[in-house]
């Protein structure tokens, strides 16, 4: 952590920015391919903030699972990207399932402090936005400031 550096937006990806299924999972298309669709207010409400530094940490085991590739995952953090105007400094998507014990998975820290490390970020001056309590224990895990939930933020009912 860099104590003088940048403030930062921590953002989840599934059912903070894109559509989930039932499973909680992004859906996909028969090649593999994840589908991004925005949730609502998203692309909005991020679109005046294009000079805030903003990355996304998401925990992504259908990697692991063979479900779709870490290719797959970085293109649909690409288009992810364009459709909310090419706003993102970057991302770290974390492959691992529960059991693999990494640390980079939510809720442990490790994405979000390797980002802020990367990007020299005061993580005592960032907020993290998300939509489960994984995404909350982690940010409070790397010690960012201030954790506010996706449906407050957004505006969701």
């Amino acid at each position: 952590m860099n104590e003088n550096g940048n403030a930062a937006l921590f953002l989840d990806l599934a059912g903070t920015l894109v559509k989930i299924d039932e499973t909680r999972s992004i859906p996909r298309d028969a090649r593999g391919n994840l589908k991004i669709e925005l949730l609502p207010n998203v692309a909005e409400k991020l679109a005046p903030m294009r000079d805030h530094l903003m990355l996304v940490v998401t925990n992504q085991a259908g990697i692991n699972r063979g479900w779709f590739t870490m290719e797959q995952a970085e293109s649909a953090m690409r288009e992810l990207d364009h459709k909310l105007g090419d706003v993102l400094m970057g991302w770290q998507i974390c492959p691992h399932v529960p059991d693999d014990n990494c640390a980079c998975r939510k809720p442990k820290p490790g994405m979000i402090t390797e980002l802020a490390e990367l990007y020299g970020v005061d993580l005592r001056n960032s907020t993290m936005i998300g939509d489960q309590d994984v995404d909350e224990e982690a940010a409070k895990a790397a010690g960012v400031a201030r954790f506010i939930p996706a449906r407050e933020f957004f505006g969701w009912d």
